[in-house]
């Protein structure tokens, strides 16, 4: 229950009431008050005197510095991110898994005069993106439910938003351990990612590219596809993971 309200305020990006939280997580109001004052007394969430809403609280921070300290999936990987740009001439990033969904926290830039970019802080749609879905297809049953339950709008023509063939490609992800998302999240741009794993089986993130369609088309060329894989394959056993291998 706590990491889920830790979850929807940070989707949010803005402060929110006991109300509409009970909503997002189907619960009962009083038990998500109960939840929401416990974690203001420790300091975890702050709520505004004016509107009584819900904010993440400054605590967070020190929590955030310790865990990348402790854990900086970032510095085992930027060196591939580096090798899958000069190899594929396009951008590289890296997302950490957020529980149903991910968010990047790395970059490398393509070469190009004119690239496409995301900025790393982008906390990328579960449904529609080839990162989001990489992690809700190997999260918990019930996570994958929930973004199932919520309304998924459809931002273009291409955009997989139906709960039927949602489930279909988060189990085709797990069979072939990639995914694009073509025009989905805009048209004439496509974004190609493998899962990283850590002990366990348990996803931490997702490495890959995104760009023009055209430079990265659906399906992935092999020699493209092969060369994310085995960048995830060899960060996921720098975190005690055989995932590839056994798959």
């Amino acid at each position: 229950m706590v990491f889920r309200l830790l979850d929807e305020l940070t989707a949010a990006r803005r402060p929110l009431g006991v109300t509409e939280l009970a909503q997002l997580l189907q619960t009962a109001k009083p038990r998500t008050y109960r939840h929401l004052a416990s974690m203001r007394q420790l300091g975890i969430l702050e709520q505004d005197p004016a509107t009584e809403k819900y904010m993440l609280g400054a605590r967070l921070v020190a929590y955030g510095e310790a865990a990348g300290e402790q854990f900086d999936l970032r510095a085992i990987a930027d060196p591939y991110l580096t090798r899958i740009r000069d190899a594929t001439g396009q951008t590289a990033l890296l997302a950490v898994a957020t529980h149903d969904t991910a968010l990047v926290v790395s970059c490398v830039e393509s070469k190009a005069n004119v690239c496409i970019s995301v900025k790393p802080g982008n906390r990328v749609l579960p449904y529609c993106s080839a990162q989001g879905r990489t992690v809700l297809a190997f999260a918990d049953a019930a996570s994958q439910q929930r973004v199932m339950r919520r309304k998924m709008p459809q931002l273009t023509e291409r955009t997989l938003h139906q709960p039927d063939a949602l489930a279909q490609r988060l189990e085709l992800i797990r069979t072939r351990l990639y995914d694009d998302a073509d025009g989905e999240v805009t048209l004439g741009i496509n974004a190609l990612c493998c899962p990283i794993f850590r002990e366990n089986d348990q996803i931490v993130g997702t490495i890959g590219i995104v760009g023009p369609s055209a430079a990265i088309p659906s399906p992935p060329p092999a020699a493209m596809l092969r060369e994310l894989q085995s960048a995830a394959a060899e960060i996921s056993e720098r975190l005690h993971a055989g995932t590839y291998q056994r798959l």
